[in-house]
């Protein structure tokens, strides 16, 4: 007995659809819009920060595109112009508010030292080099703070410890007074250097 052969078909193409022009053009229009976004995006968000150097017009970017969709007959294709015009605008902003103008020691005053932060002053006979270094050390975490700052430092002349109020004078720096009538200036490096 022999087995029966299978049979087989030829396969049955499916029938071509046309393109339809309506197709390409939707795809035309969303590289467009997608274009248009881009161009947008970068001016108000990339370039938003960039200072204006006068009273020149706001850029004006325009885009054109056309497509013609592919149709059976060539001489009744029609063509589609698409046109879109952006104009992006600047974000105003607040200025910002002027830095107070750094503190600087009085010619009287005697510098004991320097550190990273500031030029360390004495400012009359009751203080001495050490006390006044010594109030620096104690003041090196509170550096750039606002407002006013209570340390304790240990003087190496009379072997006592001190309690120092150090009031900020501007940029970074302080004077400190207390003690026996001590008073320490500690002067922003900045100003000088």
């Amino acid at each position: 007995m022999t087995r029966p052969q299978p049979e087989y078909h030829p396969a049955t193409q499916q029938p071509r659809r046309e393109r339809s022009g309506l197709a390409f053009l939707l795809l035309a229009a969303l590289v467009l819009g997608a274009v248009v976004l881009g161009v947008w995006m970068y001016n108000a968000l990339l370039r938003g920060d960039v200072p204006e150097e006068g009273p020149a017009a706001a850029p004006t970017t325009t885009s054109t595109g056309a497509m013609a969709p592919a149709t059976s007959s060539p001489a009744s294709a029609p063509t589609t112009t698409v046109t879109s015009t952006v104009t992006p605008t600047t974000p105003t902003t607040e200025p910002a508010p002027e830095p107070e103008p750094a503190y600087r020691a009085p010619d009287s005053a005697v510098q004991c030292a320097a550190n990273v932060n500031w030029r360390i002053f004495r400012a009359n006979d009751r203080t001495s080099c050490g006390l006044a270094e010594a109030v620096a050390v104690e003041m090196a975490p509170y550096s750039g703070a606002p407002g006013s700052v209570l340390v304790t430092a240990h003087s190496p002349v009379t072997g006592g410890d001190y309690e120092m109020a150090c009031a900020a004078q501007g940029g970074n720096s302080f004077v400190c007074e207390g003690g026996d009538n001590a008073v320490v200036i500690l002067e922003d490096r900045s100003v000088r250097d």
